[in-house]
């Protein structure tokens, strides 16, 4: 496991696993570009949003200090581009990477806010569920407890005291609003590019540099495939000796 230098590095965040793909580049805390687009087609363009930021920076690949990915939950395509990106750029040029939850990442994308005391990052799950963690509302949010694969209407429930203390964020969230009994002083932000808030966490001297993270993508619930049956060997009946020739008895 290694680190980012600890003179101002370079890093570079990527978010592929949100419906909107974005990237950011920073020096240290102080944020130098970021690029962003809708997910469809943007595995074929996420390099040149890369190259982009870069340029714009006056910088190479070689020059980054550290790269991250968001590993989920969110899309089992869109998660695997980002993941095998940053893998591909930790592997040729050697330099540290590592991975980071969208649930807290969505978390720290709205930071602390006048009267917030906590936030519910939520990711939509389809089905009518939604994965959904609390976190407290600071720029590096803390988790108040682990990640929950739950309906919509019961996103309420995780709040605990006040919901006005509270806001929930994620892509599409506002559509709960929809729901029946949905407690309307909950406050509900819609999330804008995530990459941003990464890169931003990414800064942290605390922050755990693991590039196994980079293999162990979270899914908003497990793809839906039907593994084979495993096939049974046919079974061989036991061989049966030929029957002995009879032999003349001796004179």
């Amino acid at each position: 496991m290694s680190s980012p230098t600890a003179e101002a590095p370079l890093l570079l965040a990527l978010d592929t696993a949100s419906p909107t793909v974005s990237v950011a580049l920073a020096r240290g805390r102080e944020l130098l570009g970021t690029r962003s687009m809708a997910m469809e087609r943007s595995s074929m363009q996420l390099l040149g949003l890369v190259r982009e930021v870069l340029t714009d920076a006056g910088a190479r690949p070689a020059d980054l200090g550290g790269v991250v990915a968001l590993r989920g939950p969110g899309s089992f395509t869109g998660v695997r581009i980002g993941l095998a990106t940053v893998l591909g750029l930790h592997q040729a040029l050697g330099m540290p990477a590592t991975a980071l939850d969208t649930l807290r990442v969505l978390a720290a994308s709205c930071g602390e806010g006048p009267g917030v005391r906590g936030i519910l990052a939520v990711v939509d799950a389809l089905r009518g569920d939604w994965s959904a963690q609390a976190f407290t509302a600071e720029p590096l949010p803390r988790p108040l407890g682990s990640d929950l694969l739950i309906p919509g209407q019961e996103i309420p429930t995780l709040v605990p005291g006040n919901p006005m203390d509270w806001i929930v964020t994620g892509f599409g969230v506002s559509r709960l609003a929809e729901l029946p009994d949905w407690p309307p002083e909950l406050r509900l932000v819609e999330a804008g590019p995530l990459a941003a808030a990464a890169v931003r966490l990414a800064a942290d001297p605390e922050l755990a540099w693991d590039a196994s993270l980079l293999t162990a993508p979270l899914y908003a619930r497990p793809p839906a495939v039907t593994l084979p049956n495993a096939r049974k060997s046919p079974r061989k009946s036991p061989r049966k000796s030929p029957p002995r020739s009879q032999e003349a008895p001796c004179p």
